[in-house]
This record gives structure tokens, C-alpha cells and sequence, in this order.
């Protein structure tokens, strides 16, 4: 377990110095991070982990983002121990012609292909989801960034064991970036929808609310402080044929990222 928390610990000696912006999704950058994230539950139990996260730049223009977390669940537990491994997630990006430079209007598009796993622990162990799309960005201001994601998507239970439905998601994010509140401010707001449109949970819809304050301690060191909000179906905790009676409400997650 200390060496675990020796992995989360960045190192930003090793870091290259230059301009980062942590903002911009579309970034093709290579980083290394980590935080505790505690989430509460609408039945009163609740979930403390830590959660690793990082970036590769494969080349200019691809990246792959890896995420995953080991959690202590305190609640009504079935039978089992109360810590395990929490939900991971894969993220291919590719990108395509990019204006950074445009200050106003369209300034490019990305590809991604984004892999989400359930975990092991009560409320993190429900579904599957696989999604695919597009990300076309847009310059609003010189501070104000609009980053579009839109994806067809499937769902399948824990392990892939039978198929639950396919469906779309859209989550407009909007992003303001400036350097006059602290260094590197950034705040992000991604309402997010997903709808499903065929097998079990046709005319099903899961949706969130995600708050993101960020800064920097460095140049190339930057936190960050998520939190999310959930409505209707939690799909983290959802399980075919047994009823959890565990409804994600909301989460949060502070963040350290060392960027190389």
C-alpha cells in the first residue's frame, strides 16, 4: 500500500517547462496524478477512495488517459470485504486539424474512443459502458472555450455478460480560463446526458452535473476539485436482476497532477 501512495505522489523535478493548459481537453500531453474522492449516496452510505490518474502522448496528435481507484465502502455491505478495487477507465484520443490560435468560431474536432469498467466494490460494480465520437471545439472568447462531446455508446453488464442497450450521450462543457483570479484558474461546467434507445434500458436516461475549479502550484504542477451531481439511473451501482438500493447523489475529487 506505501508504494501505491508513493505512485500518486508527482514528481514535477522531471517535468518539461513550458505552457500548460490544463483547460483544454484537446491537449496532447503526458501527466501523472492522483487525490482522494468521496461520494455520497441517496440511502445515507457513502465511499472513500483514492484514485489514480494519467495521460500518455502517444504522438502529436494521440493520447491515452487511464484512470482507476481502490475504495472503502462504509454501509450496508453484501457479503464481502468493505474495500476493493473502484470503477477504471480508458480514453483513446485522436486529434484532427486544431486552431488553437482562433480566438473567436470552430476551431477543430478530435476522435475518441472511451472505455469504462466497473469495479469490484459495492456501488461502483454496475455497468459497462463503451462510447464513441466526436469532440468539436469552439473559441467564444479569448477565456471562453466550448468543448462539445457527443457519442454513441452501448452498455453490458459487470464482466460483459449480456448486452443492456445501446444509446448516445451529449455533454457540452464549458470552460472559462484566465490568469487574473490565481495562476492557472480554470472552471469547467459539464452537464452530461446519456439516453438509450434499444435493449433493456431502451427510453432510460442517466445524467450529471460536473464542477470543475482548477489552478496551479507550478507550471507544470496543477490541482484540481471535482464534483458531481447524478439524476436518474446510476449506472456505476446498476445490476441486472438485483436491486442495490444504491443511487449515486453526488461525489468529489481533489486532484494533484504532475504533467512531464
Amino acid at each position: 500500500m506505501k508504494h501505491f501512495f508513493l505512485l500518486l505522489v508527482p514528481i514535477a523535478a522531471f517535468a518539461d517547462e513550458q505552457a500548460i493548459d490544463a483547460s483544454d481537453p484537446t491537449r496532447i500531453y503526458t501527466y501523472l496524478g492522483g487525490g482522494p474522492k468521496f461520494t455520497e449516496y441517496t440511502n445515507g452510505e457513502s465511499m472513500l477512495e483514492i484514485r489514480a490518474i494519467g495521460n500518455v502522448g502517444l504522438s502529436d496528435s494521440d493520447m491515452l488517459l487511464f484512470e482507476a481507484g481502490f475504495g472503502w465502502h462504509d454501509g450496508d455491505l453484501v457479503p464481502g470485504p468493505n474495500t476493493d478495487w473502484t470503477d477504471a477507465r480508458l480514453r483513446y484520443f485522436h486529434l484532427l486539424e486544431m486552431n488553437y490560435e482562433l480566438e473567436r468560431g470552430y476551431r477543430g474536432m478530435g476522435l475518441q474512443l472511451d472505455v469504462q469498467l466497473a469495479g469490484s466494490l459495492k456501488g461502483t460494480d454496475g455497468q459497462n459502458v463503451i462510447a464513441a465520437g466526436i469532440l468539436p471545439t469552439f473559441a467564444l472568447t479569448g477565456e471562453w472555450s466550448l468543448y462539445l462531446f457527443v457519442n454513441g455508446l452501448g452498455s453490458w453488464d459487470k464482466r460483459f455478460s449480456k448486452f443492456n442497450g445501446a444509446g448516445a450521450s451529449v455533454g457540452p462543457r464549458m470552460t472559462f480560463s484566465t490568469e487574473r483570479w490565481w495562476p492557472g484558474a480554470q472552471v469547467n461546467v459539464l452537464p452530461e446526458y446519456k439516453f438509450f434507445f434499444s435493449g433493456e434500458l431502451k427510453d432510460d436516461g442517466a445524467g450529471m452535473l460536473e464542477i470543475n475549479v482548477g489552478g496551479e502550484f507550478t507550471p507544470t504542477l496543477m490541482w484540481d476539485v471535482t464534483t458531481t451531481k447524478y439524476f436518474d439511473l446510476y449506472l456505476k451501482s446498476l445490476r441486472r436482476g438485483r436491486d442495490t438500493g444504491l443511487e449515486g447523489d453526488w461525489n468529489v475529487f481533489f486532484n494533484v497532477t504532475s504533467y512531464f
